[in-house]
């Protein structure tokens, strides 16, 4: 396996080791996979990592909960596509905010004058 950065041929000969593996020692397979979860946590900021664990658990679950590999992967995709979805809904909300409060900043300020009174009659 490659340190994390990877050519597209090495993404790939990565990719079918992980798979052989899955298919033929998936006790190997989960190991490794818990292994290389961790490695990556240890390089994530202290502050990042509990929100990081409390995904991969989530993860996790719906792995434990599919049937089949395949749901395994369609319930993690969704997953994702949630959380893009969700993460889509609150930037449109700030750009409005944002967009609100630069109209309401550039509103000519009201104009404070003194009303001088008139006589009715001219001379």
């Amino acid at each position: 396996m490659s340190n994390g950065k990877q050519t597209g041929n090495n993404f790939l000969r990565d990719f079918d080791e992980w798979v052989n593996l899955a298919k033929n020692d998936p006790e190997e397979f989960e190991a490794k996979r818990l292994r290389k979860i961790e490695t990556f946590f240890n390089g994530v900021p202290a502050e990042r990592q509990q929100r990081l664990k409390g995904l991969q658990w989530q993860v996790d679950q719906a792995r434990k909960l599919a049937h089949s590999p395949m749901a395994s992967c369609i319930a993690i995709s969704t997953m994702m596509l949630d959380s893009v979805s969700r993460l889509s809904e609150h930037q449109y909300e700030l750009v409005n905010i944002t967009l609100k409060q630069g109209l309401q900043k550039n509103k000519p300020k009201p104009v404070s004058a003194v009303i001088l009174p008139m006589s009715k009659h001219r001379h």
